[in-house]
Parts: C-alpha cells; sequence; structure tokens
C-alpha cells in the first residue's frame, strides 16, 4: 500500500534509470507513460535541468516545442508562456498539482518561489489534456514537480556576471523512503542591461516541502514565498515607458493520499496571495496601481479499475478575491466535476472519454468534453488522436483595468476553443521521436486591439479565429557513448488567422511562424562538460532571431566551476513588450554539493 501512495504522489522515475517510455506523467488524470499517453507531452527531467544553462523556470521551458516563452528584462525577472499559439491567459501553471492561474493577470503566473534546485522535472502537456482542470488550459498545462531528497544533502552557489548580475542559492534536504525535507532559498540582483534607463532587478525566493507516510495516508505540503523589485521600462507600452514593478508571491498547500482496495484516492487544499505595486511615471507626475488577489482552493479526485479500464472522477472549488486601486474589489468562485475514462478496444487500441462540468460564479456554466484514441503500431511506434473543448473566463484585468494605456472591457465574454490533435510517436531505447499536426478554432477569442495610430488598448472579443500547425520533437540519450551524453531538436510550425476589423492586436496575431529548437550535451574531458542550446524564432510581424546559450562546468571533487553564456549572437530580438531581450550576457559561478 504504502508503494502506490508515493506513486500517486509523483515520485519520479528516473529516464537514465528506466528510460524516458517509463516515465509517469502525473499531470494526466490516467498518470499514463510517455509510451502509452494519447498527448503531446515534453518531460524535462533532473538530469537535464542541472546541465542547461537556464538559471529561469522560463529559459528551461523555452527549449520544449510548441512553447512560446515571451522575456522582458533581464535575470528573468518577467516572462509569460504560450503554446503553440496561445498567449498567457491560455496556459495553465500547475505545482505538484496545484493550479496557479492568477485572477488578476495571467503575466503574473510565473511569479513562483519554486528555483530550478528545487525541481525534480517538469512535465509538458501540449494540446487537449487539461480536462482536470476546469477548462482553462485551453493551449495546454505546465506541471512543476519537486524534488524529494532520498538522504541528507547540502548545497551552495554564486555567481556573477554581466549587468552587474550577483546572486546566490542555498538548499538543504533530508529524507529517506517514509518522510523528507527540503529548503531552498535564492537571491539575484542585476543593475540591468539598458544603461540609460531603469531595467535593475532585485528577485529573492524561498521554499520549503515534505512529505510523510503515515500509513495508508500519504502526505506532502509546501510553503513558499517570492518577491520581485524591478525595472519594467517598456514593458507593457512605448507610450508610457518609465515604469517600475513589485510583486510578492505566497503559496501554501496541502495534500493527502490513500488507497481503499483498487482505488486510489487523493486531496489537496491550496492558497495563493499576490501582491502587485505598478508605476508609471509620465513627465514629473507617478501614477500608482496597488492589486491585492487571495485564491483560495479545494480538490479531491479519485481513479481505479472499472469494468475493463480505468476510471478517474474529481471536483474541485476555487474563490478568488481581488482588491485594487485600479480594478475595484471583486469575489469570484469556479467549481467544477469530471470524470475520464479509459479502455482498450481491440489489438493494441486504447479510447478515452471524458467531460467537465464547471460553472463560473460571473459567467454561467459550461460543459467541456474530450475524446483521444491510440493504437499502437508496433513495438516502437503509436499514434493517437485527440479532441476536446475548453472555455476560459476574462481575467479582471481584462475586464476593469482603466488606465491610460488600457482600457477593459466589462461585457467580455468567455471564450470558447475546439481543439484536435493527430500524433505519431516513436520510442525505442535511447531514441524518442514525436510528430503533431494540431488545430484550434475558438469562438469569442480575448484580445486586446486599438486602431492604427492610436495609444489606448481596449480588450475585446474577436471572431473568426482559427490556428494551425505542426511540430516534430527528436531526442537522443546514447547509454553509451564516449563523448555525446543527448542530444536533441525540434521544429514547430504555426499558421493563424482571425477577423481583426483592421485593428492592431496584441497577442493573437503576434505568434511565431517557424520555431526551431537544438539541444546537447558533452563530455569534452575527465569531469568537464559543455551544455549548449539554441532557439530561433521567426514571428508573424517579421520579428526573428537567434537565441544562442552555452555553459562549461568542470567538477572538482564536490566544487563545481561553470561559466555561462546567453544570447552569444548579441541578438536585438523583442519576445515581449516594446524592448529588446538582454544582450550577450557572460556569467561566472561555483557551486558546492554534499550528497551522500
Amino acid at each position: 500500500m504504502a508503494a502506490s501512495i508515493v506513486l500517486l504522489f509523483s515520485m519520479p522515475i528516473q529516464a537514465g534509470e528506466a528510460g524516458l517510455d517509463s516515465m509517469v506523467v502525473t499531470a494526466s488524470p490516467m498518470q499514463s507513460t510517455l509510451s502509452d499517453g494519447l498527448q503531446s507531452v515534453t518531460v524535462i527531467d533532473r538530469a537535464r535541468i542541472e546541465a542547461t544553462p537556464a538559471i529561469t523556470l522560463a529559459e528551461l521551458l523555452a527549449m520544449v516545442p510548441g512553447m512560446d516563452v515571451r522575456r522582458r528584462g533581464a535575470s528573468g525577472v518577467q516572462a509569460d508562456i504560450g503554446i503553440r499559439g496561445t498567449a498567457y491567459e491560455q496556459t495553465l501553471l500547475l505545482v505538484n498539482g496545484i493550479p496557479l492561474k492568477d485572477p488578476q493577470t495571467g503575466h503574473h503566473d510565473l511569479n513562483l518561489p519554486v528555483a530550478p534546485e528545487h525541481i525534480e522535472r517538469i512535465e509538458v502537456i501540449r494540446g487537449p489534456g487539461g480536462i482536470a482542470w476546469g477548462g482553462v488550459a485551453t493551449g495546454g498545462l505546465v506541471n512543476i514537480i519537486t524534488r524529494r531528497p532520498e538522504a541528507t544533502e547540502l548545497g551552495a552557489q554564486v555567481r556573477a556576471g554581466s549587468f552587474a548580475t550577483r546572486g546566490g542559492q542555498f538548499h538543504v534536504g533530508t529524507g529517506g523512503r517514509e518522510s523528507g525535507h527540503l529548503l531552498s532559498a535564492s537571491v539575484e540582483v542585476s543593475d540591468g542591461h539598458l544603461p540609460e534607463s531603469r531595467a535593475d532587478s532585485d528577485l529573492r525566493r524561498a521554499m520549503y516541502t515534505g512529505h510523510a507516510l503515515l500509513d495508508p495516508v500519504g502526505l506532502t505540503w509546501g510553503i513558499g514565498a517570492e518577491d520581485k523589485d524591478f525595472g519594467a521600462w517598456k514593458f507593457y507600452t512605448a507610450d508610457f515607458p518609465d515604469q517600475r514593478e513589485e510583486t510578492a508571491s505566497r503559496l501554501a498547500y496541502l495534500a493527502a493520499a490513500s488507497q481503499v482496495e483498487s482505488w486510489d484516492l487523493a486531496a489537496r487544499i491550496f492558497w495563493r496571495g499576490h501582491d502587485d505595486w505598478f508605476l508609471t511615471r509620465v513627465g514629473e507626475i507617478d501614477f500608482i496601481n496597488e492589486h491585492q488577489t487571495d485564491v483560495r482552493g479545494l480538490r479531491v479526485d479519485a481513479r481505479g479499475d472499472l469494468g475493463q479500464g480505468v476510471l478517474a472522477v474529481g471536483a474541485g472549488l476555487t474563490r478568488e478575491w481581488i482588491e485594487s486601486s485600479a480594478l475595484d474589489d471583486h469575489r469570484r468562485t469556479e467549481s467544477s466535476a469530471w470524470a475520464a475514462y479509459r479502455q482498450d478496444v481491440g489489438q493494441g487500441s486504447s479510447l478515452e472519454i471524458g467531460a467537465n462540468a464547471v460553472r463560473f460564479g460571473d459567467h454561467g456554466s459550461e460543459l467541456l468534453p474530450s475524446i483521444a484514441l491510440g493504437h499502437r503500431l508496433s513495438d516502437h511506434w503509436q499514434a493517437h488522436l485527440s479532441s476536446a473543448r475548453t472555455a476560459r473566463v476574462p481575467s479582471w484585468t481584462e475586464r476593469f483595468l482603466v488606465t491610460g494605456g488600457n482600457v477593459g472591457n466589462p461585457d467580455l465574454e468567455p471564450e470558447r476553443s475546439l481543439l484536435h490533435e493527430a500524433g505519431l510517436r516513436y520510442l525505442a531505447g535511447q531514441h524518442r521521436l514525436a510528430m503533431a499536426l494540431f488545430e484550434r478554432r475558438t469562438t469569442d477569442l480575448i484580445d486586446w486591439a486599438r486602431q492604427r495610430g492610436e495609444v489606448t488598448w481596449r480588450a475585446d472579443n474577436f471572431a473568426g479565429h482559427r490556428s494551425r500547425g505542426g511540430e516534430i520533437e527528436w531526442r537522443w540519450m546514447p547509454a553509451n557513448h564516449s563523448w555525446i551524453n543527448h542530444l536533441g531538436a525540434s521544429w514547430t510550425a504555426l499558421t493563424t488567422r482571425l477577423d481583426d476589423g483592421g485593428r492592431e492586436l496584441k497577442y493573437a496575431l503576434d505568434f511565431p511562424r517557424h520555431a526551431w529548437t537544438a539541444d546537447g550535451q558533452f563530455e569534452l574531458g575527465a569531469r568537464l562538460e559543455l551544455s549548449v542550446n539554441a532557439r530561433r524564432v521567426q514571428r508573424r510581424a517579421g520579428n526573428r532571431g537567434t537565441l544562442l546559450a552555452a555553459r562549461l562546468a568542470r567538477q572538482f571533487g564536490a566544487v563545481q566551476l561553470h561559466v555561462e553564456g546567453n544570447n552569444l549572437f548579441d541578438e536585438a530580438l523583442i519576445e515581449a513588450g516594446f524592448d529588446t531581450v538582454p544582450g550577450r550576457g557572460v556569467f561566472a559561478g561555483m557551486s558546492w554539493r554534499m550528497r551522500p
């Protein structure tokens, strides 16, 4: 019984031990493996997290096929994520299965206390796959699984480099099969990449997670905090570029799991608080907006054998509050109940059907069905087809914001999407190849628009939306190669049309028409490793560029010295807002880790 509890709470299967095809994807209600899942899934495991030059969650996600990461400022101070042409409001972020959608604005979704040192793996589901999450995962979802130390460990790191960047992190953990604890903390300060403007940043975060097996119940819990203070020059408008922002994010959760006969049962309660202070300077006048949000939720889930298949059911209740100088004070409740059933339907085929009934307190009810069919073509090839309906209600910023540069619309309708995907996957030992074609049609798409030549952006619903595209991902993890640890590459192509009425739109039509990624890790000598990743994006508006990053590390016992570079081609690429990403940056660091 204890072993089943551990599995239910996402105890990872290491890719190096059991192979990528054996890793359990816990973000799926069926908790399927990569080899038999019915969605397009990418998993970033712990080994890849440690080797990559990325120091932020956004940089890690940027290497996932179909993922559009839009960063603002240095040190990853603010970033938005979208999947397959969706914007930041249409992507769901989870931490250990806890949904963390910010009701003020999705710009805050990545304000998390989870440092890379605290992450065991990241699961990214693209396309139809959010049946258990109330329909908000229009483009897909990202589930962050935190680490569980298997014994006592201790580590620290310092880092400094370009843009007067300096920082460090610390972690301590202890544990075993029955219980464990992990505490991490980090700080990074930068004077900014724009010497002529305010673009400095000060980022601080801390998180503690733990687990315990109290037969017949397994418990997991976590608490964390993150504070940011940064210059937001041209982050959201070029007409009033002198801006500054301070955010504070707090997270706490408690989860319990058990097993009754053949049924796995789980319950979670969670809380997320967020404060946002935003200043816009116009001449000598400062305009300040302050927002405080509070989200509390409860989820219960069950999964077990039923007849010839597997049934998963669940329900959730979320309450959201906001107190704001710019948006006024609002309350709303969201409740949902869902069910999914999967069964083999012939030799090598499986069928999964599901439905989610969700009630939005201020926008009525929606019924969101889904269906997926998988077929194993051979020992190594598998194909799948899937379709799902999703719905998203507007954020409070989209409804109620009234400033000089952005005006919300209280009469916005929820946007509703229908998604289809056809995928083909090859898994054999050291190689993984995945391909997919996809389409998304949305009615009443929500976006910000303005007439040509106007300054003010206004939120509105748009008709006639359709996105179509395809992607291919290849990964090679040789077991006994003398100098190659892994290689990977991907390509995503996308086209979108929309009835924009001749207006200029902020997000929906600023998508990557083509995106390429490549990454690798190489052994150059005794304990000398080189990691390289590259991402090239060609956006519809013509903005294009290649971002190259590399990390060279040398191990000396428990100490590692490393040097890394970002944007090595010094590209002037605009990913988000109205200013380019930081130019070429070079950083050096030292880390120490005590392990058993």
